[in-house]
């Protein structure tokens, strides 16, 4: 009996001596379930924030006005004079003659300097605004095209002074679109689409950069990011427009970099002779663009077969006027 005594007083005195660290043990660990579940609440409410904020960034998802398919033909809304009787067209010779080649190689080497000189007085004061008010042909039976519409700050400038019956923009960023559309969502005359415009149909993952997304392109090394963005080859939606069928009487292009791709389809395509007038933006300094300055200085040579400058900041923003255009 004394030994089994003896066993329980040992026992006890053990469990007894064990006893505060059972408890700090329990404090520990419920301090560290308490931080667990305050991380955890913490994890989900900054993964709610990026989604958020991606969401803010990105903007809706696509819808119809996302797809080229739904494109349709604006041949009923132009005026007779505007319309072609021969809705072919035909591709112009890519090949360069030896003076278009000796003017595009010295338009390469100048391209510092003119690089330089164009930006410099482009966006000196209020020059960069010739871009708005330079276009005084346009009437109420005008059409035109906005590739690139960003904030809508060109469209509405134009929009307001002279008042075209029909003013298309082409937006791909989801974020930028939804803004156009609040925009402009009172004025009939303008059509919006969520898609860009290219060599070929593509869809990208960029990430949205600059002030609400005016600064993105896929040509910066912005790949692989979160937001999708479409584009859509130039000529397949030209032909949906219905364009070879009537003249558009201005096509204004600032697409960081796109620019490229959509004038040389145009003019390998033929479709450059229904463009009355051509206003574009350039950007050679994109890291991704390949070889833009030869490519510049080729546009500039095929663009002056079908068309003369009417201004241009080299390298930076021009427009040009169909040669029959008086």
């Amino acid at each position: 009996m004394r030994n089994c005594r003896d066993l329980y007083f040992q026992i006890e005195e053990r469990m007894s001596s064990r006893k505060p660290k059972l408890v700090l043990l329990l404090v520990v660990l419920s301090v560290v379930f308490s931080v667990w579940l305050t991380l955890g609440g913490s994890r989900k409410e900054v993964q709610d924030e990026m989604r958020q904020s991606r969401s803010e960034q990105c903007g809706d998802n696509f819808t119809e006005v996302s797809e080229i398919t739904f494109v349709k033909s604006l041949l009923a809304k132009r005026a007779p004079k505007f319309r072609k009787e021969d809705c072919s067209i035909s591709p112009g010779t890519q090949k360069l003659t030896a003076k278009e080649i000796y003017s595009k190689e010295k338009c390469i080497q100048n391209f510092k300097l003119d690089h330089a000189r164009g930006s410099g007085q482009f966006w000196s004061g209020d020059t960069q605004y010739i871009r708005h008010t330079h276009h005084k042909y346009l009437t109420s039976q005008s059409l035109v095209l906005d590739v690139g519409g960003n904030k809508g700050e060109d469209a509405d400038a134009m929009i307001q002074a002279f008042h075209p019956g029909i003013y298309v923009i082409l937006e791909p960023i989801n974020s930028l679109f939804t803004k156009l559309t609040d925009k402009f969502k009172s004025q009939d005359n303008v059509i919006l689409y969520n898609f860009g415009l290219a060599a070929k149909d593509d869809t990208f993952f960029v990430n949205v950069v600059g002030h609400g997304g005016d600064a993105t392109s896929v040509f910066t090394g912005n790949k692989g990011g979160k937001c999708n963005l479409k584009v859509y080859n130039t000529t397949q939606f030209m032909q949906r427009l219905g364009v070879p069928c009537y003249d558009v009487d201005l096509i204004t292009i600032n697409c960081e970099g796109c620019e490229f791709e959509i004038l040389e389809t145009l003019i390998a395509s033929g479709l450059i002779s229904h463009f009355q007038h051509v206003q574009f933006a350039t950007h050679p300094l994109l890291t991704r663009l390949e070889k833009p300055v030869e490519r510049y200085c080729e546009i500039q040579q095929k663009l002056a077969r079908t068309h003369i400058i009417e201004y241009q900041y080299k390298f930076c923003w021009e427009t040009w006027k169909r040669k029959d255009i008086k």
